[in-house]
């Protein structure tokens, strides 16, 4: 019986670089900028910042912004979110070449009910 790790099973790409895979015809521009940064960056690390505030967030992504690809931020949660959050924000993933997202899960479930009270 064969693997399910065979190479017969295995996707095309697989064996293709990422700068290969950016470069392929169907590849969206956001996944071919992102497959290029982790080329370029070596790392495909997401940091996930579940900071409460603009400084916490801030500072996280100066220390952190040479070694990641992503910044997940969760903008719901950040008490003094403005546009200083914003402009800082923007200004460090462009210098330190890292994507933003924003993760919206919490504004999602914020105002559900518990099913078991």
């Amino acid at each position: 019986m064969p693997s399910s790790t065979s190479t017969a099973s295995r996707h095309p790409t697989w064996s293709l670089s990422y700068r290969e895979r950016a470069s392929l015809p169907n590849t969206s521009i956001l996944t071919a900028y992102l497959l290029r940064l982790i080329a370029l960056k070596r790392t495909n690390l997401c940091l996930s910042a579940d900071v409460t505030s603009t400084s916490e967030l801030l500072t996280l992504a100066e220390e952190t912004g040479d070694s990641i690809c992503i910044l997940k931020t969760h903008c719901d949660i950040i008490t003094d979110f403005g546009e200083r959050t914003v402009r800082g924000l923007r200004s460090i993933a462009r210098r330190k070449h890292f994507i933003i997202f924003e993760d919206r899960k919490f504004a999602d479930i914020g105002g559900m009910a518990h099913p078991h009270t």
